[in-house]
């Protein structure tokens, strides 16, 4: 073998070693390995590979209403046209020297009652009244059978006649001027207040 064959033989050799040393490092896996979760013939798996990010789009779940901490009951909310208070009470307006229930006041009354299932701890006062003309000296009476008419169809409807406290206040509470028909109409009213009162 001549010099020439020599370096050529030489430089092949270290042409090898290092194509099988770069094969070896491209092969090389790029961390630690261990068993995948699956078992041991589930193949090699990454260990330190982080987890994907959380999705931040997701909307964020809604509350429930808030549980009565003594029943453990949810309270919905009441339907709106009965969300009265003692400022601002629903009220039931009656014709003069009626104690009939005006037709016009069921669908209220329905909404009173659905109202009333929805927060069976709730009781209700009835605050009744007259105007300063009807029936003279029986004006208290007469708003206290505004009330019981009141109970008397609620309780037809399913609600209990013991949630109901009548306060009868005859013409002493007027909200309108006893001088004019306007007036007096926006007096002969039964106001309901809604107030805690019972568990179910």
């Amino acid at each position: 073998m001549d010099e020439n064959e020599g370096v050529v033989h030489v430089r092949l050799i270290l042409l090898s070693a290092m194509l099988v040393a770069l094969g070896c490092s491209c092969s090389r896996p790029p961390g630690p390995v261990g068993p995948r979760p699956g078992g041991a013939d589930a193949g090699p798996v990454e260990a330190d590979v982080a987890p994907p990010p959380a999705d931040v789009s997701e909307p964020e779940a809604v509350a429930p209403p808030p549980a009565d901490a003594a029943t453990g009951e949810t309270e919905l909310p009441a339907p709106l046209e009965v969300l009265g208070d003692e400022e601002h009470p629903v009220r039931i307006f009656f014709d003069k020297d009626k104690s009939e229930i005006p037709e016009i006041a069921n669908s209220m009354l329905d909404a009173v009652g659905e109202r009333l299932r929805l927060r069976p701890d709730e009781v209700v006062r009835l605050v009744a009244h007259s105007d300063s003309q009807e029936r003279p000296g029986h004006a208290m009476e007469l708003s206290r059978q505004r009330a019981e008419a009141l109970v008397q169809y609620l309780a037809e409807h399913g609600i209990r006649r013991e949630r109901f406290f009548i306060d009868a206040r005859g013409d002493f509470e007027p909200i309108g001027d006893n001088e004019t028909e306007e007036g007096r109409a926006s007096n002969r009213r039964v106001d309901f207040v809604f107030e805690r009162g019972l568990s179910s």
